[in-house]
């Protein structure tokens, strides 16, 4: 009797314990020789396995430590290359192509991703045929017209709710349920003939079918990016300060659903941040800072990528620049204090830069035939001698050695992460532009 009792408890602890494998083939090959494996969770990445990769062809296991989630298989980490899937304690064999993974990936095995993929391939095209119809409304002038329309929205509307109620009694239990249930999307009963009503519509509804608390969500980037949607894309305008004030409301709106889940928060602003940074837009970056990410626990809030959203935008467009402070014939100056001139460029390089080399005669070249413009120069070195001869014949440029290099202030106040780099400066030295090499600068100054 003991050893039978044994035996069970070897079978159970042997089941628990078991590994499920995840196999993968890409067509084409393209070569690839490894797959880097990371689980989703608070939206973060946290690294978990890697496997070669051979034909195309690779497959790894997942350690019972490893729990259920979404999970990401990178195939080429400096593009952002990866595969999507949902573990689940279960084996998953899948193929895609590697030039377009999302649109390709077919799921041989697994329950959890073809219910999930073959949700999202159904309803997607149920809801472009919805949208369809309500994009012909807008356009229709004709009562009859309009009937026949609303008629057909009606029926392809009562088709996809038919649809979403059928995978949400389908996936129940599995965690792809989570998914599907969220994405479930509003759709008014009838079509509307105000585009405004509409749009206004969609944000009143946009969080109808999402439990904020619903740790599933919060743990793949799913909420988060269903928040930043709603942030970026239900509210834009082309002016500008209309734009910043509606994205403004939207932001106070979301956080509000939020509470205290500084996970989600956190993961919430700075994503609001990095997308502000790259659009240069310092008065969101100033809001989301002030209103919400400073107010967050010290634990939460990123410092090194605060320091470096605020260095960055010290050079956005539109800006002051920093003030460049050198030494000329034993007075000091600064670029402030330079007057007369319509434009002003400052270039940072270096005699040891290959690119530098190629691009600074090209510069100087162009620039020494336009009128009213003033020439800034900033040689990161490590000695004076190559410095000089470089610039011996840019004797009308205003040229500062710094031997400091990439540890100097001037390097840091302006971002400098390459040289060659360029900054256009009107009279009042404001920033117009960041030509990313002399052909850009070149065609900014030939259209004036």
């Amino acid at each position: 009797m003991l050893k039978k009792v044994f035996l069970i408890f070897l079978i159970i602890t042997t089941a628990v314990q078991a590994q499920y494998s995840v196999k993968g083939k890409m067509d084409p090959s393209n070569n690839y020789s490894w797959i880097l494996v990371y689980k989703l969770e608070n939206g973060k990445q946290v690294y978990i396995e890697n496997a070669n990769v051979e034909n195309g062809e690779f497959q790894f296991n997942i350690s019972p430590e490893h729990h259920a989630g979404i999970y990401r298989a990178y195939y080429q980490i400096e593009n952002n290359s990866y595969v999507e899937f949902i573990y689940n304690n279960e084996t998953i064999d899948f193929t895609f192509n590697p030039n377009k993974p999302t649109e390709s990936i077919v799921f041989l095995t697994s329950e959890e991703n073809k219910i999930y993929q073959e949700y999202y391939q159904n309803i997607s095209s149920q809801q472009q045929q919805i949208d369809s119809q309500q994009m012909a409304y807008f356009k229709s002038a004709n009562i009859k017209t309009d009937k026949k329309i609303s008629k057909e929205y009606q029926k392809k509307l009562s088709e996809l709710q038919k649809t979403q109620i059928s995978f949400e009694e389908r996936s129940e239990g599995k965690m792809a349920n989570h998914f599907i249930k969220s994405s479930a999307h509003y759709n008014a009963p009838t079509p509307f003939k105000d585009p405004q009503e509409y749009i206004t519509s969609a944000k009143d509804h946009f969080f109808d079918h999402i439990d904020f608390s619903d740790t599933v969500l919060s743990n793949a980037t799913f909420l988060n990016d269903r928040l930043t949607d709603y942030v970026f894309y239900l509210n834009q305008s082309e002016n500008v300060e209309k734009r910043n004030d509606l994205q403004q409301i939207a932001i106070n709106d979301v956080s509000k659903k939020l509470n205290n889940n500084y996970t989600v928060i956190k993961n919430f602003d700075e994503t609001l941040l990095q997308q502000y940074a790259q659009e240069e837009n310092s008065q969101m970056v100033d809001f989301v800072l002030k209103n919400y990410y400073n107010n967050l626990p010290k634990e939460y809030q990123d410092f090194a990528l605060r320091y470096k959203i605020k260095s960055d935008l010290k050079t956005a467009i539109g800006k002051d620049v920093p003030d460049i402070i050198w030494e000329e014939d034993g007075f000091s100056k600064n670029l402030y204090s330079l007057i007369g001139a319509n434009y002003y460029v400052i270039v940072f390089f270096s005699s040891a830069c290959s690119h530098c080399q190629e691009e600074m005669p090209v510069f100087y070249e162009f620039i020494d035939g336009i009128e009213n413009i003033k020439v800034i120069t900033v040689g990161l070195e490590d000695e004076r001698k190559d410095w000089d001869i470089m610039t011996a014949d840019y004797d009308s440029f205003i040229n500062i050695l710094d031997l400091d290099k990439w540890k100097s202030k001037k390097v840091s106040d302006y971002g400098i992460t390459a040289i060659p780099s360029f900054f256009v400066l009107d009279a009042n030295k404001k920033i117009l532009a960041k030509p990313n090499d002399v052909e850009e600068l070149k065609e900014m100054f030939e259209e004036k």
